[in-house]
């Protein structure tokens, strides 16, 4: 019997909105990320305003639907949540919003709509911790300012009393839309590379790694952002990276991610207290999974075998299954084997990303820095693209005195691929740290 089981609908409902409010006020209260003129900038919509399109996919609780119009309540006393949207900004965003769901040129959707799945508001446990990680996401996408991590477009009006209504849809975030994930862009870079391959031609296998290498190198920027603010990621996997309408690298689903707590630290040096066996086995960190402190290391692990994947365009731990991925990576010193024809710097970066002691592996800023100049030899010194700071917007919306910018895209989510081997089941273990 669970501890849900005599309670009512209606007090589940209040269950899962206090959750999501102390989760809310926790980060409010204690994350030095978390800017309040940000996200006063965000848009709020009412739940019957947002006309929904396609199903795009879902995830651990969530689903993901296109957002097909955006119709405005012409009154705004008639709105459920009038206090919430009739600011003057509030209005001056909506409406900028909800005139640009259509990218012009295409007639393409830019938004996706998020919100938990009927199954996890049915499940109680579920509904409490799905509300918790959607608002904790919200928080951070609302603050977090990088042109390779997805943009937060807008959210629900009412706020997380919405997950009170038990309704789907209750509560909801507003995305980019993203075209492809990167496990879709690896297919195409496999069919590619196949027919490079029957060229013989040196200089494009050259730059067609160096093409490659960017991806990687743009999901760095993003890591080494995410660091720098003390933002472990914890779920780092071709699924989580998307990429928008101009083929810009996006890192989206931050429902793992946790911000790093002093309070948190063990008696080792510079490790922390977290929650083990938390995002997907096989970019799992060893020390993850056999849950022992760890700290943003255990990232760089996975950006490890992310590299590698990009490299090689095989699955790390193809064929393993479970037992002999605990055996042999998780308790053992397994890991993929190395192509000659990678350069030296490339070779050694990831090996000592994939060390077992977390404390040995080399920091993302010093990971971004060795892309760069493999990027660049391998472009024969063209260094054009790589700097993250000077990227330019084709979409902006100014938020307020923060001066915040957003960037035009698509966001295709997919379901993530379980595969046979049993090594990438999601949320192995949700995070109560």
């Amino acid at each position: 019997m669970s501890g849900y089981d005599h309670l009512t609908p209606a007090e589940i409902g209040r269950k899962a909105w206090k959750a999501a409010s102390r989760a809310a006020k926790h980060m409010s209260k204690h994350s030095r990320i978390v800017n309040p003129s940000l996200e006063k900038c965000i848009p709020r919509f009412e739940r019957s305003e947002v006309i929904l399109g396609e199903f795009l996919g879902s995830g651990g609780f969530n689903d993901v639907y296109e957002v097909k119009r955006i119709d405005l309540v012409s009154n705004l006393e008639d709105a459920e949540h009038a206090k919430k949207i009739a600011s003057p900004l509030q209005q001056e965003h909506r409406a900028f919003i909800s005139k640009h769901v259509f990218r012009e040129s295409s007639q393409n959707c830019r938004y996706g709509m998020k919100f938990l799945s009927m199954d996890t508001i049915g499940d109680p446990g579920r509904f409490c911790t799905g509300a918790a990680d959607l608002v904790v996401e919200a928080k951070f996408l609302a603050s977090l300012e990088h042109p390779n991590i997805i943009k937060l477009r807008g959210m629900a009006a009412a706020g997380t009393s919405g997950f009170a209504t038990m309704k789907e849809r209750g509560y909801f975030l507003l995305l980019d839309r993203l075209q492809c994930t990167l496990e879709d862009k690896i297919d195409e870079w496999t069919d590619n590379k196949k027919k490079l391959a029957r060229e013989r031609n040196e200089k494009k296998l050259r730059f067609f790694l160096a093409e490659r290498l960017h991806v990687a190198f743009d999901v760095c920027a993003a890591l080494d952002y995410l660091h720098t603010n003390q933002i472990i990621y914890r779920d780092l996997k071709p699924d989580n990276i998307g990429f928008d309408i101009r083929g810009d690298v996006k890192l989206f689903d931050f429902g793992l991610a946790k911000e790093l707590d002093p309070s948190l630290k063990s008696e080792f040096d510079d490790l922390y207290e977290l929650s083990g066996n938390t995002g997907s086995l096989r970019y799992m960190s060893p020390e993850v999974a056999r849950s022992e402190p760890y700290n943003l290391s255990a990232d760089v692990y996975s950006f490890g075998l992310l590299l590698w994947q990009v490299c090689s365009l095989d699955l790390p731990y193809d064929g393993m299954n479970r037992q002999d991925h605990a055996e042999l990576v998780v308790h053992g010193n397994e890991r993929p084997k190395l192509d000659n024809s990678w350069s030296t710097p490339l070779r050694i970066l990831m090996k000592r990303s994939w060390e077992s002691d977390p404390l040995v592996r080399p920091s993302m800023d010093s990971i971004y820095k060795i892309l760069r100049r493999e990027i660049c030899a391998l472009r024969d010194g063209d260094d054009s693209g790589l700097e993250h700071t000077k990227r330019r917007s084709t979409f902006v919306l100014e938020r307020g005195d923060a001066g915040a910018k957003a960037g035009e895209a698509r966001r295709a989510t997919k379901g993530s691929r379980i595969k046979s081997d049993g090594l990438d089941h999601e949320g192995l273990k949700k995070p109560a740290s």
